[in-house]
């Protein structure tokens, strides 16, 4: 019942519309009551198809009435907007200039007119048609800035001006409207035009400061620098712990290359008391990650840290940048204490749990890793660093079996991310590899190069396994060359391609690269210096090899069983 007395309302608003409109038909007194009666009802019914959806037969309704009464402005603006949602422009602005003609005094056809000419891009006579519109409801705001926003659309920047000014003149000054004023005169380069709106609204609120401080960076802006200085300092005597007004001038100063004054007034914000610490830490990280960050020197940074961290001890975000300063200081433990602090006060913070768990990867603590990164997934068990940690400390631990449904997981989760997916199944290869799940491995890591055909790593362990069990070696070539083709100072791949030629039985090759890997070792395992030793030994310089074979056992080789064999000659190659 509810929707039916809707309907009816509705119905009536358009009767009575509509009545008011078809008395000003021409010839309408001289048709016959049948004939106005048809075309009552053909209006009626196409009103009821268009509510309803069935713009197909609401179109049909308004032609019949069209052929009643040509001139009915009325059905011209129905049809008008049919059309329009149709996209026919044309059609639309054709019976919309039509419907205007008929009945220029109606307000929803000069709009209709105007959207139309909008949608065509004919700006300037749509936005006639709101100068028309304004002329005859001089007190319709949404008017005014309707045709200021057209001309701006156009980069007509004047027109959209002298709009504006025509509002403020009627309804004085508006905030909105003069900010869209000082946009728009910038974009002219009109610095007086633009300052001499900022004034207008300094003096009609004075108790915004804002307004002076963007009159101080107008003027920075155009180079205009003393009148800049003087606005700030200006404010700086009304206020002299307002901090972002030394922050303004930190950034003037540091611009010229000022720096003794710019961080003056750095501490002096950040030692404000009227300045909440948010924007403190704010202005912290545009210092360090912002364009003119190489202007700060680290020992500056430092000291605004430390400055903080004193003034604000209890502060979750100045502790995160404390956490930073002891990370970048060397003082791991100090700055982990910090992080673990953080999360104690808020375990939601997957941030704080992200510096976390790298910070316990760069110390090499896989205890922490792996608590850390568990408990994290008890908050974010949507998120995949701390399963690929989780996985990476059992790895570190030889618990491969454990590490498994970690990386599984993240395989999951990184569906719709391939570079982060890739990473995940070079894991489970790894992870397959050790557990001798070798067609699984070797899978997995074809799964990486299907998607990275040019991740190294990935080519490199390949390329290392296949060798070591003399499987598709002219592949394992064919990877590990572009390994050292990519980094040809790189010890590990110049010992994995070395070893590859090895079991390919290419003995002086292999031994120009084992070389190679040694000399650009920073410290040569026990591993390097075995295959060192073997490639030696069957190159004829057994002598040489057994050297080799001693420093490997010295350094600590994968089997000193092994080694102790070879060094002793009872090995059987």
């Amino acid at each position: 019942m509810r929707v039916f007395f809707v309907f009816i309302f509705i119905l009536t608003g358009w009767v009575n519309g509509f009545a008011d409109d078809r008395k000003k038909i021409v010839g309408y007194g001289e048709l016959d009551e049948k004939t106005k009666l048809e075309f009552d009802y053909s209006f009626l019914e196409g009103i009821r198809s268009k509510i309803t959806g069935d713009y197909q037969s609401a179109l049909g309704w308004f032609d019949n009435c069209l052929k009643i009464y040509p001139g009915s402005s009325v059905v011209k603006y129905e049809i008008a907007n049919l059309l329009l949602l149709n996209k026919d422009y044309n059609g639309a602005l054709l019976l919309a200039r039509e419907a205007v003609a008929g009945n220029s005094g109606n307000l929803w056809y000069q709009l209709l007119l105007a959207n139309v000419l909008q949608d065509k891009s004919m700006i300037e006579e749509a936005c006639s048609v709101y100068d028309r519109l304004i002329a005859i409801h001089p007190r319709m705001e949404e008017f005014y800035i309707q045709e200021a926003g057209m001309y701006v659309s156009v980069e007509k920047w004047q027109k959209a001006i002298d709009v504006y000014n025509r509002y403020e003149k009627k309804f004085g000054i508006n905030e909105i409207v003069s900010i869209e004023k000082i946009k728009l005169y910038t974009k002219l380069d009109d610095i007086k035009g633009a300052s001499n709106e900022l004034y207008k609204l300094i003096r009609e609120y004075p108790e915004k400061e804002e307004y002076l401080s963007l009159l101080a960076e107008l003027y920075f802006n155009y180079g205009q620098d003393k009148k800049g200085l003087q606005v700030l300092n200006r404010l700086l005597s009304k206020d002299p712990d307002n901090g972002m007004i030394h922050f303004y001038l930190a950034d003037y100063y540091r611009e010229k290359g000022a720096q003794k004054e710019s961080e003056q007034h750095v501490v002096k914000a950040l030692s404000s008391n009227e300045l909440d610490s948010r924007y403190k830490v704010q202005y912290m990280l545009k210092l360090v990650l912002g364009p003119d960050s190489s202007r700060v020197s680290e020992t500056q940074w430092d000291s605004y840290v430390l400055l903080l961290r004193e003034k604000y001890p209890e502060d979750l975000a100045i502790r995160s940048l404390y956490s930073d300063y002891l990370k970048k200081e060397g003082k791991l433990d100090e700055s982990r204490a910090e992080l673990e602090y953080i999360l104690s006060k808020d375990k939601d913070n997957y941030i704080i749990w992200q510096e976390l768990l790298i910070l316990c990867n760069e110390m090499e603590d896989t205890a922490c890793i792996y608590e850390r990164s568990t408990e994290a997934l008890m908050y974010f068990p949507e998120e995949p660093l701390p399963y690929a940690m989780a996985g990476i400390s059992r790895m570190i631990r030889q618990q491969f079996s454990e590490a498994l449904p970690f990386f599984r997981k993240g395989v999951e989760l990184t569906s719709g991310n391939r570079e982060f997916q890739t990473q995940f199944y070079a894991y489970l290869g790894d992870c397959y590899y050790s557990l001798d799940s070798l067609e699984q491995a070797f899978a997995m890591f074809e799964q990486v190069l299907s998607y990275r055909p040019d991740d190294l790593v990935v080519l490199n362990n390949y390329a290392y396994y296949l060798s070591l069990r003399d499987e598709e070696l002219a592949k394992a070539e064919r990877m590990s060359a572009k390994t050292v083709l990519a980094e040809p100072e790189n010890d590990t791949y110049l010992d994995t391609y070395a070893w590859v030629l090895f079991k390919r039985k290419e003995y002086s090759q292999a031994l120009y690269y084992i070389k190679l890997a040694v000399k650009y070792s920073r410290e040569p395992s026990g591993v390097l210096y075995e295959h060192y030793g073997d490639i030696l030994y069957y190159s004829n310089d057994g002598n040489q090899a057994v050297e080799m074979w001693k420093k490997a056992l010295e350094i600590g080789g994968e089997d000193p069983e092994v080694l102790r064999s070879k060094i002793s000659g009872e090995y059987d190659f």
